[in-house]
């Protein structure tokens, strides 16, 4: 497939706002899913910036991908940029987490270090392993992207993985993961709150979503950032790949939670289907910063953005 030189800004994608109260919820889903066309995402693709797999990258890349991410997410993503962490840190002084990429502190209680150790310990590794039997997550190894520039630094990236119908245990507990959890929680509720309540009504509708699902074939475009180094206009470029890469492994289905109407509008050039909107200012989900103590994470105002708007849950069907 020949893709241009220049890609097309994607075209605006417009969410419901406070005051649109009946788009809150699921949307009826249409009886018949349309399947990927890529061929009508052609002009908003790129040949400039090709993601490549990361199942070849070197350890200290994943990280240095994990940092770009986890800063993009800081500074841009709406309920990351709105949340804080709780004013004081807790006692990590002196601790050490040890995994596959090393034996590291914690670091400074920032926003930023808390995603990337989040990314860490739940998305580069297998967040239910324990003590010396810490692995790399080898499902994200094979379905996750990463663009590099000349000098081989990441300057953009797609964390994706597998939908597992089976319930995660987290409750193992170690004070690096604690302590991530204690900011990740809300922002995480919310995003499974939706992730749960789409899939269900997937299920319900689409008989093949179901059997897919139960195969392990579903996949999750889970988290995709990039640097101010990959113009934006070359950003589709990452999602288009994950939909390719999930579909040449045998997925059907690929599931986005799009809390920027970017991400969103990535989803509807691709033909996704529009299944879940869960507005950001609907109910407040933290304690407003006047009242907080000094463990709780809070925001200004109690809701989890300060944007007009939410999260749209996609499925963009596959084969």
């Amino acid at each position: 497939m020949v893709l241009p030189s220049s890609p097309l800004a994607l075209p605006r994608c417009e969410y419901p706002g406070s005051l649109d109260t009946d788009a809150a919820g699921l949307f009826q889903l249409p009886e018949n899913m349309p399947a990927i066309d890529f061929s009508l995402a052609r002009k908003y693709r790129s040949n400039a910036f090709k993601p490549v797999g990361v199942d070849h990258a070197e350890k200290f890349k994943l990280l240095e991908m994990a940092r770009m991410v986890a800063k993009s997410f800081a500074e841009h993503e709406p309920m990351s940029r709105h949340v804080h962490p709780p004013g004081k840190e807790p006692d990590l002084i002196g601790g050490f987490h040890e995994d596959p990429f090393g034996k590291d502190r914690f670091g400074p209680w920032t926003k930023e270090n808390i995603l990337y150790w989040f990314i860490r310990m739940m998305v580069l590794t297998n967040s239910t392993d324990s003590g010396n039997a810490i692995i790399l997550n080898a499902d994200m190894l094979r379905l996750s992207l990463i663009i590099t520039d000349n000098n081989s630094n990441p300057i953009g990236g797609a964390f994706n993985v597998t939908l597992s119908p089976e319930e995660v245990d987290f409750q193992k507990t170690y004070a690096f993961l604690d302590a991530v959890l204690i900011y990740m929680n809300p922002i995480m509720n919310k995003i499974l709150s939706q992730e749960h309540e789409a899939v269900a009504a997937l299920k319900e509708k689409y008989p093949s979503f179901g059997r897919a699902y139960n195969k392990g074939n579903v996949g999750m475009h889970f988290m995709i950032a990039r640097s101010a180094k990959l113009p934006s206009e070359h950003t589709f470029e990452l999602v288009a790949a994950s939909a390719e890469r999930f579909q040449h492994r045998g997925y059907e289905y690929m599931l986005v939670s799009a809390s920027n109407q970017w991400t969103g509008a990535a989803c509807e050039v691709l033909g996704g289907t529009p299944v879940h909107f869960s507005p950001f200012r609907k109910t407040k989900a933290v304690v407003e910063k006047r009242y907080a103590r000094e463990h709780e994470p809070y925001s200004i105002d109690g809701y989890l953005s300060d944007k007009d708007s939410g999260m749209m849950f996609y499925a963009i069907k596959l084969q």
